[in-house]
């Protein structure tokens, strides 16, 4: 992974790292070249920077503006390069956050796919289920009505700020959430298009 300009993404369970391709690594990598990133787990980001102690923490530098206090640097980097719309982060969590005109009004954090599933899981073995799409028709059988209550969930969600809205999915469950609007486009590198754009911006100053 040779690269002039590496940028890395250090999940809660994941190094995403970009170099013209994404690659989701568990273990830190020792990078060689310009390396740029963002955390948002302190354990991890200590991993990754006794490996490559000359990397830069975007953090420091990103401008963003937002009333929202304590906003997340990944959900910044993922709103950063959407003027107007909605951004649907959809990993272990998901995000849903309004931009309008370049400033972030708000946004709202629901559980997962993933954590739905465990969740249910918890309540009763029996509640196991297939993830599929969901429409607006009352379930009449278990599988339905737990996907109902959980993909169902956060859909509704998307809708209640979306609007008329373009719609902007990213994470590992983006794309699959994203056939169920029509007004969607899925970009998988949409947290570092972010971070391109911080970048830009320090080297005009």
């Amino acid at each position: 992974m040779k690269n002039e300009i590496i940028l890395v993404d250090i999940g809660n369970t994941h190094f995403h790292i970009f170099d013209n391709e994404i690659h989701n690594l568990k273990e830190p990598p020792k990078l060689s070249g310009n390396i740029y990133y963002i955390s948002v787990n302190r354990q991890k980001e200590k991993e990754f920077l006794k490996l490559n102690p000359n990397a830069i923490d975007l953090s420091k530098y990103v401008k963003f503006k937002t009333n929202y206090k304590g906003l997340g640097i990944d959900r910044i980097m993922a709103c950063k390069s959407v003027d107007n719309g909605i951004v649907v982060d959809a990993g272990s969590a998901v995000t849903i956050d309004v931009m309008e005109n370049g400033f972030h009004l708000g946004g709202i954090i629901t559980p997962g796919i993933y954590a739905f599933r465990e969740c249910f899981g918890k309540i009763s073995e029996v509640l196991k289920y297939d993830v599929e799409v969901v429409d607006d028709i009352l379930p009449n059988n278990t599988n339905d009505a737990l996907n109902m209550g959980s993909v169902g969930a956060i859909k509704a969600l998307i809708e209640k700020f979306a609007e008329n809205k373009k719609i902007y999915f990213t994470g590992s469950d983006g794309k699959f959430l994203s056939k169920m609007f029509e007004n969607s486009v899925y970009i998988e590198d949409l947290v570092f298009r972010g971070m391109k754009k911080t970048i830009n911006e320090l080297e005009k100053l």
